[in-house]
């Protein structure tokens, strides 16, 4: 096994370790061959290394998974492109914590292509569903490449337009490549395969866990200049690929819907936080070419502050007088970075939490 290959596979599987503190490693000690062959007392001289992960990158390299991979990876043809290759896309770099390696199946340049993300919910109104394959296909027909998720609902009817429509399409999963999910997509995948693309961050093999898709988002806004919201309830997941895309700078568009509609709760409220309302592919080549930034513009109306559970615990952590970095946050709350990110996001948005250079955050 090529030894920069292995060591990407191994530094993948270390618990704990994941894209951000695997870049400040990298930075520190050069390679990832010099990581591994660093001392305990070097590894705990890195940010946010703790004894643990330091334990946990010295242990051996478990053999079992690191020939599997590589089995999985020569049987489904398997492109594995790290952040140190050429072909890995400049505008995922761009991201606070862009994914180590990129496992895709299909066609690797549409990585680095002209791309907009369009999502939504899994359970979309009629309306929804006409909507988002008329973006995706009008897009498609103007040379973007589109990007979703593969989820049911919005993200498989924007994959089967663009196909439909002899497009390019990239979709974004919350398991390994080798695996479809829902299983009702094997059809989708196998034509994306031969079309477009099938990307993923996680190692062949991983289940679609829950917390995974909060990190395949913000990968579908990080390839894509922006983001397109169609349909989305007031919790829904769509919500946080749209937060992923504001922290990352990128462009956000925002669907409007009946306000008799649960459905179009979430788009109306991000119009409402200053996406731009877009009624045809014209609103976003518009916006895109005036470099535009989501945020808020003189006179526009405030919204009420208001927070729910999962925002209440998080600001319990926060001061206002001296700030957190994420890695310290997730510790103290017992949840993942990926976890909490949308919901400190969704905290910005509302005006009660400031975040500084270096993902630090405090109260407003």
């Amino acid at each position: 096994m090529d030894k920069d290959f292995s060591n990407i596979i191994r530094i993948l599987s270390i618990p704990g370790v994941g894209p951000r503190k695997t870049l400040d490693l990298f930075a520190h000690f050069g390679s990832l061959e010099r990581i591994f062959a660093a001392g305990h007392s070097e590894l705990i001289q890195v940010t946010g290394i703790r004894d643990v992960i330091a334990r946990a990158i010295l242990a051996p390299a478990d053999q079992n998974i690191m020939s599997g991979q590589l089995s999985l990876i020569e049987k489904f043809d398997i492109n594995l492109i790290s952040i140190w290759d050429e072909r890995y896309p400049e505008v995922l770099k761009q991201i606070y914590d862009p994914p180590i390696a990129l496992f895709c199946r299909g066609n690797v340049e549409l990585l680095n292509t002209k791309n907009i993300g369009i999502v939504g919910t899994r359970t979309p109104t009629s309306y929804g569903k006409e909507v988002a394959a008329e973006f995706g296909l009008e897009l498609a027909k103007r040379g973007f490449t589109v990007t979703s998720g593969a989820a049911m609902g919005i993200d498989s009817v924007v994959h089967r337009a663009v196909l439909q429509g002899s497009g390019k399409t990239i979709a974004v999963l919350g398991c390994g490549v080798d695996r479809v999910y829902p299983a009702e997509n094997r059809p989708l995948y196998a034509e994306i395969i031969k079309q477009g693309l099938l990307v993923s961050e996680f190692l062949m093999g991983t289940k679609p866990d829950a917390p995974n898709f909060p990190r395949r988002n913000r990968i579908i806004s990080g390839l894509s200049a922006g983001t397109v919201v169609v349909e989305a309830a007031e919790r829904s997941g769509s919500l946080i690929t749209a937060y992923f895309a504001l922290d990352q700078n990128r462009e956000v568009f925002a669907v409007p819907g009946s306000i008799r509609n649960r459905q179009s709760r979430g788009t109306n409220q991000l119009i409402r936080q200053g996406a731009k309302l877009i009624e045809s592919v014209d609103d976003i080549l518009d916006e895109l070419g005036e470099k535009f930034r989501m945020g808020k513009s003189a006179g526009q109306q405030e919204l009420s502050i208001s927070t729910d559970p999962a925002e209440a615990t998080i600001l319990t952590h926060l001061s206002a007088t001296e700030a957190i970095q994420i890695d310290d946050l997730s510790a103290i709350s017992g949840q993942t970075t990926f976890a909490i990110l949308g919901t400190l996001l969704q905290l910005e948005m509302k005006g009660l939490v400031l975040q500084m250079p270096g993902k630090y955050f405090k109260r407003k």
